[in-house]
């Protein structure tokens, strides 16, 4: 209970502060309908007129819509006691209350659920004592029936037993606590004045008016900032009120930032020289302002609640606050300048997470790598990754405290050619704001971006190159009963209508194009076959007519032209046939079937082999594009009882991507098979986890436990079974772009690869180079296709529905480059038959130049 009222956000004084009252030792003073989200803060405020010493016979009712008396709802605790001249506020709930108010009320009841416009009972031993409206009547003489205000008991009038005269009270009228202009009309909230009871006895208890605030002038004594701020994370001086005289140095929506002149510093480091104000003032920031509130906690922030009962002074100009740099990594406690003008320079965007939900962006020492992307899980450099990425991370944010802001106030000319991405480097100053656990800094400038987008891939050339491309449902819809092209169907996973479709395809066009890989395996491509109206065929019409005749793309079908799986989408392959040539058909590996339960079954998309022959050396390879389990996926090893630690870390159905890996590295362990091989595609596995540990370089030794397969596929009868080595490819994204990554998940807000370009040992004698191109995963994810039009199609400044190649996708292509060499023949010629000799040799050499093999069943255009 406290002494005086403290609604000062409100500007709320109580009727009661100085006032004579005789009699009921409580009664109804005053009642708050808030204007918050669910309409807190909801309250009752009494008066306590003489001592209690047992308030547990007091209690209170609520009468809702003129329904009637629902009776004594809340009872104060057994043991309590209450003294005169003091207030009580219950409150509906906690929160919403010291939100608004800055401080806790003294209880909490669900049954003050209440709206204006419903009767509030005062009980003392089971009887109505005071009432505040008509219980029978649904209305209670307000005006701001589900809209917030507040009602407080005029001056010289008595509790009134249940007999209510809403004359005897005053309405603030509609919005009254939200700041809206709509109410012109609204009395001053609870103006000082005085009140007696009748009827009750003779007892008189005198309430002292509380004695106005001398802010005095310019240059006078004033509390320090640090004084207020103390060496601890929260201040000791939560509940007084001070005057200060500071800088302002900044503005948000709900208040305003100060700083002491620098003559004014203490000689504690530990000690902040900031603080925000909640409440607005009409003075320039880097003009000094005098004024009074109180200290408050706010959701771990201290905040001075300025009173606006108390004009502030404009104190004239100050120099210029020098702002404080913050290292990365850390090396202050940023508690130690909260609230103080700080800045920071070249740090590195981590998150967009919230770009235009809240307008906050994420930055940091580094971007954040997800930890079994850097090592096997739960291993020291797995542990010393997962502490990596938790920490110095600094938010920028918005200043107007809104969500979807229509600008950032930060970053204006954000657009689709103007983006914030991840791993831009970024240098800003301004306060710095604490709130939702982590600190903010409110720029007080446009913040400088220097962008790390590469309109092409960076990679060293060769003669062959080969990419992995994940196209994220690309559908073209369907022909319908009238010949036109329909998005409408039950299998479509893409573009919900012609105009996105649109942008959809323009984007991947560009990136391919762009690209321009001599072999791109393709993921989340439509599976409607290869006929004229397929996805894939649309795909390559589009990509064509943006090149020349020499660099024209085709794609590898199934010998019968049959769809590849049964799922809604699968994988596919393009090729140039200026540079390699199909060799013998297409071949389909179904990948396991694992029965979870009874009733369902996990399945997992085939992978597509296809050999080639390149032309300018006459060698062959072959090419295998993948498409295994999400982790998002539930299986067996899921459900069947709780997973351990290793297997959370790496996500659902790990193990059932295993035995993917398994049965792929067999198929390709065929000694008809060309010598040279690339595995490529979207493993839903993390460069470390196990999936791809078992295609590459793993022994039960090294990765210090063993990795296991799925129980209950048709692989081992229907055993999971210890795999005790691995198939030996190569990563060529450990050989040659370490750093970099295909992916950023939300969720976690780290970056890693999910897609991969794996070389047996033979091909990886011929790799040159090798490179993520990081065109989607690290962009804002409001300029994808399916966002873009969808929840942000008014917004044509931010030009969000521009085509290049940036956010055509939600995975990042990875492209490598290889330099593959025809064999040298052999000089020495036959004496017996030099001529014969010499032709076979000339021959040869012609049609490995020519490319004389025999060719798949490809559909070209």
């Amino acid at each position: 209970m406290r002494t005086s009222l403290t609604l000062l956000s409100a500007g709320i004084i109580s009727a009661l502060s100085s006032t004579a009252i005789q009699a009921n030792d409580l009664v109804i003073s005053g009642v708050i309908d808030g204007p918050l989200s669910g309409g807190v803060p909801k309250a009752v405020e009494l008066f306590v007129v003489n001592d209690i010493a047992d308030l547990s016979t007091y209690g209170i009712g609520a009468a809702n819509n003129g329904g009637g008396t629902d009776g004594e709802e809340f009872t104060f605790p057994a043991g309590t006691s209450a003294s005169a001249g003091t207030y009580i506020y219950v409150a509906s709930e906690i929160d919403g209350f010291t939100a608004f108010f800055g401080s806790a009320p003294d209880y909490d009841t669900s049954e003050l659920g209440i709206n204006g416009d419903d009767a509030i009972e005062l009980f003392k031993d089971g009887s109505v004592i005071d009432t505040f409206g008509d219980i029978n009547t649904d209305g209670s003489g307000t005006a701001w029936e589900y809209l917030d205000g507040w009602a407080y008991r005029s001056s010289g009038q008595s509790a009134n037993g249940g007999s209510f005269e809403a004359s005897n009270w005053t309405y603030s009228g509609v919005d009254a606590l939200d700041g809206s202009t709509t109410n012109t009309d609204a009395a001053t909230p609870f103006p000082s004045g005085t009140f007696t009871t009748e009827g009750g006895g003779d007892d008189v208890v005198d309430v002292p008016e509380e004695p106005a605030v001398e802010l005095g002038i310019c240059g006078a004594d004033a509390t320090l900032i640090s004084a207020i701020q103390g060496s601890e994370s929260s201040s000791s001086e939560v509940g007084n009120s001070v005057i200060i005289e500071a800088i302002v140095t900044g503005t948000r929506a709900d208040g305003f930032f100060v700083q002491e002149e620098a003559s004014d510093y203490d000689v504690d480091d530990a000690t902040s020289e900031g603080l925000f104000v909640d409440g607005s003032v009409d003075v320039a920031t880097g003009n000094i302002v005098r004024l009074y509130g109180e200290v408050e906690e706010n959701y771990g922030m201290t905040t001075l609640a300025m009173d606006s009962d108390v004009a502030a002074l404009d104190c004239g100009t100050a120099d210029a606050v020098a702002a404080v740099e913050i290292a990365m990594p850390y090396e202050l406690d940023l508690e130690s300048v909260e609230g103080m003008v700080v800045s920071v320079t070249d740090a590195t965007v981590t998150s967009t997470n919230n770009l235009w939900r809240f307008g906050e962006i994420v930055v940091s020492d580094s971007i954040k790598r997800q930890p079994s992307d850097v090592a096997a899980p739960l291993s020291d450099a797995y542990t010393a990754a997962v502490e990596a990425s938790e920490t110095s991370l600094l938010t920028i944010e918005d200043n107007s405290s809104s969500q979807y802001p229509d600008a950032l106030s930060f970053f204006p000319t954000f657009s689709y050619a103007n983006a914030i991405r991840i791993g831009d480097s970024v240098s800003a100053a301004g306060p710095l704001n604490y709130s939702f656990g982590t600190y903010r800094i409110n720029p007080s400038d446009i913040i400088e971006v220097t962008s790390t987008r590469e309109a092409n891939p960076v990679v060293t050339e060769g003669n062959l190159s080969i990419a992995t491309f994940n196209v994220l449902n690309y559908f073209n819809g369907e022909v319908d009963a009238n010949g036109d092209v329909t998005f409408d169907y039950d299998e479509n996973r893409g573009a919900d209508d012609a105009v996105a479709f649109e942008l959809q395809q323009g984007r991947i066009v560009e990136a391919i194009v762009n690209l321009n890989a001599d072999v791109v395996g393709l993921m989340e491509i439509e599976n409607d076959g290869f006929g004229e109206d397929s996805a894939i065929q649309a795909l390559v019409d589009a990509i064509n007519a943006e090149l020349g005749e020499t660099e024209q793309y085709s794609f590898v079908a199934t010998s019968d032209s049959s769809e590849i799986g049964t799922d809604a989408i699968t994988v596919g392959l393009l090729y140039k046939a200026s540079v390699v040539t199909p060799e013998g058909d297409a071949i389909i590996v179904d990948m396991p079937v694992q029965q979870i339960d009874e009733d369902s079954l996990a399945q997992m998309r085939p992978s597509l082999l296809q050999s080639f022959v390149h032309t300018e050396s006459g060698k062959s390879f072959l090419v295998s594009v993948n498409h295994f389990k999400s982790k998002g996926s539930q299986c067996a090893e899921d459900i069947a009882e709780a997973p351990s630690e290793i297997t959370t870390i790496q996500g659902s159905c790990n193990a059932f991507r295993v035995s993917a890996a398994v049965t792929l590295g067999n198929a390709l362990s065929d000694e008809n098979l060309p010598e040279r091989k690339i595995i490529l595609g979207d493993l839903n596995a993390y460069s470390a986890e196990d999936p791809v540990a078992v295609l590459t370089d793993y022994t039960p030794e090294d990765r210090g436990y063993t990795i296991s397969t799925a129980v209950n596929t048709g692989m081992d009868d229907g055993a999971s079974v210890e795999v005790e080595s691995s198939f030996g490819y190569h990563n060529l994204a450990e050989e040659f772009d370490a750093e970099g990554f295909s992916y950023w998940f939300y969720g976690t807000e780290q970056v890693g690869s999910l897609d991969h370009v794996l070389a047996s040992e033979a091909m990886l004698e011929d790799a040159i180079d090798g490179a993520h191109w990081n065109i989607n995963s690290v962009e804002a994810y409001q300029l994808q296709y399916d966002q873009a039009l969808r929840y942000y199609a008014d917004e044509d400044g931010y030009a969000f529905t521009d085509v290049g190649p940036f956010r055509s996708s939600d995975h990042d292509p990875f492209v490598a480059t290889f330099d593959l060499q025809a064999d040298v023949v052999d000089d020495e010629e036959d004496d017996d038959d030099s001529s014969g000799g010499s032709m076979g040799g000339i021959l040869a050499l012609l049609a490995a130049a020519i490319g004389f093999r025999r060719r798949a069943t490809v559909a070209k255009k």
